[in-house]
């Protein structure tokens, strides 16, 4: 004589693929109805004469050329402020003259909040490694970053710090 809890493990396992599979699909529709929605950015603009800078390398000293290769804003409007996230690309060349290994250099960006009347209201310093693995002249690190930036200022983006 059989136990009838054995003859319900076939009947269960047939139950669970599409049982499982179904709660993935929920589940990924339920995600995405959480997606924010997205608005217009402030202006982002690079401040003239700071789009671009030249580093030393901190491992064979070599001189590194630094300069924006786009960046892109993707803006959730909130109350009284936009909620901000930059996608920062950068384009480093470095000379190689002095030899090919592995080179690193710090980068930083400085992103000021400018008002209506050019008035700097808030600045924040992103800082990251820019790095070339051996043989490579040129590297192109991506930054994702995120500001609050108050309805009608800009962010005005400028390679190095501010002196304070």
């Amino acid at each position: 004589m059989q136990k009838p809890y054995l003859d319900m493990k076939p009947l269960i396992k047939r139950l669970s693929r599409p049982l499982l599979a179904m709660s993935l699909f929920t589940g990924i529709i339920g995600c995405t109805a959480f997606e924010p929605e997205y608005g217009e950015c402030p202006p982002i603009l690079a401040a003239e004469g700071a789009e671009e800078q030249y580093l030393y390398g901190t491992k064979l000293g070599q001189l590194i050329k630094v300069r924006f290769n786009g960046i892109v804003g993707q803006c959730v409007p909130r109350d009284g402020y936009t909620d901000m996230r930059l996608f920062i690309n950068l384009l480093l060349r470095r000379d190689m003259t002095t030899g090919s290994n592995i080179e690193r250099t710090e980068i930083h960006i400085t992103a000021a909040i400018i008002d209506a009347d050019d008035n700097v209201v808030s600045r924040e310093v992103f800082t990251d490694d820019g790095s070339f693995r051996d043989g490579m002249d040129i590297s192109m690190p991506e930054w994702k970053e995120r500001l609050d930036v108050p309805y009608g200022h800009k962010v005005v983006l400028a390679l190095g710090r501010v002196a304070e």
